[in-house]
């Protein structure tokens, strides 16, 4: 027996009594798991398989790389493979998966198809339901600290969306403006905190589990994304009276995983992304894991910035970034106007 696995993300508490179902189905049978991409690696890490006579994997990726022969510790069986392999089931793991399968019932008449994601649409819709409950529930530790000191939870501000989870929370400092369409996402136990006098044009700010965002005062944002959903324990700081351009994207993570076939070992992991006080950045720039920018330095325009600076009063540019001059500052204030 084989099982072929299309990889999306379900929930832990499903997936992993839906594991348990399938070893006992699947006991002692030839398994072939198709998809190795960020759910099967979920499910690698973090549930015992080894009940599963896991005997390949296939995955489209592999067909555009002939050089792979192995992955996950398993022979890695190509497409075009699979009708030789005997195959008797195959196990779609998408949310949605009655389209595909009745796609692979037209082309392996012969295998008996099955979903690891066995969740009706009610249930979906349940759990659905009980997140927007739980959502109400986390908004408390959404607050507005005005300059008085009050502290308004779960404040309505124009222009702002929100999500927050569990143990997460969201601080923004009056005054504090808007200009157009900004969201902050947090997931769980994560901290966004922006300070006073911040005016923001189109900024997310997308954090994922025990993460930190710290924006400082006097700074303004025309276009900038802060994406962290995808690295756990690690900080974006950007300092006091920056400015940052437009179509700014800062991101101490790579999204997806780099490591050495040998031995596994991850060569990529997330990093701190640290930004001084009176930082200009301009459009288009990059500011990659392991990024620290000192104070009153000049990013330029497109930009790919992935590495320690030191030196205050720089301009650095480039692909990747680099000292480009010294002894400088910025203001403000446009060249005709400025004295």
């Amino acid at each position: 027996m084989f099982v072929y696995i299309i990889g999306v993300m379900v929930p832990s508490d499903i997936l992993t009594k839906r594991i348990i179902i399938l070893k006992e189905k699947l006991k002692n049978k030839r398994v072939l798991v198709y998809g190795t991409g960020k759910f099967f690696a979920e499910a690698y890490n973090n549930h015992n398989l080894s009940d599963l006579n896991i005997i390949g994997v296939a995955d489209k990726k592999y067909e555009l790389n002939n050089s792979i022969i192995e992955d996950f510790g398993y022979k890695v069986i190509r497409i075009s493979q699979i009708h030789e392999q005997n195959i008797d089931y195959i196990l779609i793991c998408l949310e949605k998966p009655n389209i595909i399968k009745k796609n692979l019932n037209n082309y392996f008449k012969k295998i008996k198809i099955i979903s690891l994601n066995n969740c009706s649409h009610w249930s979906i819709f349940r759990d659905r339901i009980k997140q927007y409950f739980l959502q109400k529930k986390y908004r408390k530790n959404f607050v507005l600290i005005k300059q008085d000191g009050t502290i308004i939870k779960n404040p309505k501000i124009k222009n702002l969306i929100v999500d927050i989870g569990r143990d997460s929370r969201i601080e923004i400092y009056e005054p504090f403006t808007v200009m157009k369409k900004c969201h902050i996402s947090c997931k769980e136990n994560s901290l966004v905190k922006i300070y006073p006098f911040n005016v923001h044009g189109n900024t997310a700010i997308i954090a994922g589990c025990n993460n930190i965002v710290e924006i400082g005062e006097y700074t303004t944002i025309k276009d900038a994304k802060f994406y962290l959903v995808a690295s756990k324990n690690t900080r974006v700081i950007l300092g006091k009276d920056c400015m940052l351009s437009y179509n700014i994207m800062i991101r101490p993570n790579d999204g997806h995983t780099i490591y050495d076939k040998n031995t596994r070992q991850v060569k990529n992991t997330p990093q701190d992304i640290i930004i001084g006080n009176h930082v200009w950045i301009g459009a288009n720039a990059m500011i990659l894991k392991g990024a620290k920018v000192p104070s009153n330095t000049i990013i330029g325009t497109c930009s790919l910035v992935n590495k320690v600076f030191l030196e205050e009063n720089t301009i650095i540019a480039g692909i990747p970034a680099k000292i480009i001059e010294k002894d400088i500052n910025w203001d403000r204030c446009v060249t005709h106007n400025f004295t």
